[in-house]
């Protein structure tokens, strides 16, 4: 078991892991814009685009200097909050865009999220408890049909079924007005407007909390002290739920943390299908365009997102964990 000396040791050279995880990030999203073909200019090229034009667009976002220049400015930028301005919507401030978008895709990704989690942890428990039997081959082989289906499909076929065979479901857009009487009015809309795509990116996740927890359970449940509590005569459900379930929940909650990655990069997909005005089809709009601010800032806060996440769920596990840490 870890004493508190290792358990610092240990959570020190994770927080100095993630620094370098973040200065990478940083150079990675300077040069990714950079080594694409093409830049912001290619979109206005016409009939009248001179190269002097084309000069004097470069000279206006600094893009003519040396790569060295605009790397030093752009992590003047980035460290102090201050994003530029977008080229494709001159002159719109990205960071008008990102406090836009964002609040959008975090409850894209918190709805999902709590779906899987809230339904997946009792499927998987369930499957457990029944393995081998009817019920767990059922739950078992529905996960895997579901884990084996990509992202961008589902949400195709769920467009084609709820926006065209039974119309129920809207298919674009986060609300149907652009103006509400109140929060609520706002939220409700919200709600209807993501239910398709928050659908979408919960069937996936879902189906991986399943067979987490439930791989978890079959390790626990031939435990001792779960003989122990069936002998006293508990109910099933307080046994599984009040005995097995807690302490299959660590690696559970450790892979939350990891799968904020996935979820950030299933919504660039799915808010692309489905036309939803968050930071994934921000993105996806910023790299038709060449445009560099945009592209810098949307993979910069949903880098950070994926970091900070997983550097929590890293401490979470360590603190619930108390053989993590380095200790004999």
């Amino acid at each position: 078991m870890a004493n508190t000396s290792s358990k610092k040791a240990y959570i020190a050279t994770r927080v100095r892991n993630y620094l370098v995880a973040f200065t990478a990030i940083l150079a990675v999203n300077f040069a990714i814009p950079r080594v694409m073909p093409g830049d912001p200019t290619t979109r206005f090229v016409g009939p009248g685009f001179t190269e002097a034009a084309r000069q004097e667009l470069l000279q206006e976002f600094g893009l003519n200097r040396p790569l060295w220049e605009q790397f030093l400015l752009y992590l003047a930028n980035t460290l102090t909050g201050d994003f530029g301005v977008s080229f494709a919507r001159y002159p719109t401030p990205v960071m008008d865009l990102i406090v836009e978008r964002l609040p959008r895709t975090l409850y894209l990704m918190g709805a999902s999220v709590t779906i899987s989690v809230v339904i997946g942890i009792p499927l998987g428990a369930f499957a457990a408890w029944n393995f081998g039997e009817r019920e767990d081959l059922f739950i078992t082989q529905s996960s895997l049909f579901f884990r084996s289906i990509p992202t961008f499909w589902l949400a195709i076929l769920l467009v084609f079924v709820f926006g065209y065979v039974i119309p129920i479901f809207p298919i674009s857009g986060a609300t149907g007005s652009a103006t509400h009487t109140s929060f609520l009015a706002y939220f409700v809309d919200l709600t209807y407007h993501t239910v398709l795509p928050v659908v979408t990116m919960s069937a996936y996740f879902l189906a991986g909390y399943t067979f987490l927890m439930r791989g978890s359970l079959l390790d626990i449940l031939p435990e001792n002290y779960i003989k122990i509590a069936e002998s006293k005569g508990l109910s099933e459900r307080q046994v599984l739920f009040g005995h097995a379930v807690p302490p299959a929940f660590p690696p559970v909650l450790t892979q939350l943390g990891f799968q904020i990655g996935r979820l950030a990069g299933g919504a660039v997909l799915v808010e692309t299908v489905f036309s939803y005005p968050g930071m994934g089809q921000l993105m996806f709009e910023a790299v038709l365009a060449r445009d560099y601010p945009v592209i810098q800032a949307t993979f910069f806060f949903l880098a950070v997102m994926v970091l900070g996440s997983m550097f929590l769920a890293e401490i979470l596990y360590t603190i619930i964990d108390p053989r993590i840490g380095g200790g004999e």
